[in-house]
């Protein structure tokens, strides 16, 4: 036992889907580490899913703000945070010349990450363990797996544990309570994505939330995030009925808990669909830009309606008014219909 490591640390930066979708890996080390400190360097805007996590025992946060002479000077601190860490096992989930440099600054004697094609910018000339992955279109999660599974971390199942606090539940459901009283089946609707050949279009999002009104079973509602009110107000707009908006939710956990209560979640690749996955809502994933086989959500069931199943996608031709033409092959007949199977046949987790 003397040979494991006392303090491990996980890198993994980026947007709320990538973070999730390490966590399994996650509680995969923690088992094989009980007695280790583990610590994780995340972005700030990520940072909220991850506190209060029982696995962990801190959290190193990169605040990223877009001025790059701020940047440098955060990453510069960051990377000094690390180097005083004293960590023996590194993981690099990332695979980024970012998440390379701060491996090299922990100075760890095992630096443990991603081979090429997987690993980028040449992140793996500062590992000094590189894994290979069996597949070019392995899931993300399994990818993540394969990481822990190198460092002997094995673990055959995928449940997460994202902490909410008892007043955040409390006043997320307050909303529930007060907005819908008719005990209808609760369907989260995301409309907004951060990508355009991702987008599937706002009148598809309008027809879809008319669908589930008329049929009679559904109370839709519009969730969104930072930014992306003029979004929802659009697809709330182009309703000939009229779906419920989301307030506005101060945190990923309030976000969260939102996306708990809810029956089912209908969106694309986005952060929300993998939260709402995570937290054991039902979800209908629509896919178009990217490819389902790396990037399906976390848990069954779930029903992925693909727009584009060559994935041969040219960014360049996106119409960024009225969405890609791959992801007009997703009807609103068809994400309804899936959207039926799921809440009326579909349990939690």
């Amino acid at each position: 036992m003397s040979n494991l490591p006392e303090r491990i640390l996980i890198i993994r930066l980026g947007a709320i889907g990538d973070v999730i979708r390490v966590l399994p890996a996650l509680f995969a080390l923690r088992e094989h580490f009980p007695t280790a400190r583990i610590d994780w360097v995340v972005e700030a805007r990520s940072a909220n899913i991850l506190e209060g996590n029982p696995a962990l025992n801190g959290l190193l946060i990169f605040n990223r703000s877009g001025n790059f002479v701020r940047d440098t000077r955060e990453f510069l601190k960051l990377m000094d945070a690390v180097r005083r860490g004293g960590y023996g096992l590194v993981l690099d989930f990332h695979g980024i010349f970012k998440s390379g440099l701060l491996c090299m600054a922990s100075k760890a004697a095992r630096r443990v990450g991603f081979s090429r094609p997987r690993a980028q910018e040449g992140s793996w000339l500062f590992l000094n363990e590189r894994v290979s992955l069996p597949s070019s279109r392995l899931n993300r999660i399994e990818e993540n797996l394969e990481l822990a599974r190198a460092v002997g971390a094995r673990r055959g199942v995928l449940d997460v544990l994202i902490a909410v606090a008892p007043e955040i539940q409390m006043e997320v459901e307050s909303w529930f309570e007060e907005k819908f009283d008719s005990g209808k089946l609760l369907v989260a609707v995301h409309a907004p994505v951060e990508r355009p050949e991702k987008q599937w279009p706002p009148e598809y999002f309008a027809e879809l939330c008319d669908l589930l009104l008329s049929d009679g079973r559904f109370e839709p509602f519009l969730t969104w995030g930072p930014g992306q009110w003029d979004q929802v107000q659009k697809v709330a707009s182009l309703c000939r009925r009229n779906p419920a908006i989301a307030p506005e939710t101060p945190s990923l956990k309030h976000l969260a808990w939102l996306l708990h209560t809810a029956d089912v979640f209908v969106g694309g690749d986005t952060g929300p669909m993998h939260l709402a996955s995570a937290m054991g809502t039902p979800v209908v994933a629509l896919f178009g830009g990217t490819d389902p086989a790396k990037h399906h959500p976390l848990r069954e069931p779930c029903i992925v309606l693909d727009g584009c199943p060559c994935h041969v996608v040219n960014r360049k031709n996106v119409d960024r008014k009225n969405g890609p033409a791959w992801m007009r092959n997703i009807t609103p007949r068809s994400v309804y219909e899936a959207t039926v199977r799921l809440a009326t046949g579909g349990r939690k987790m």
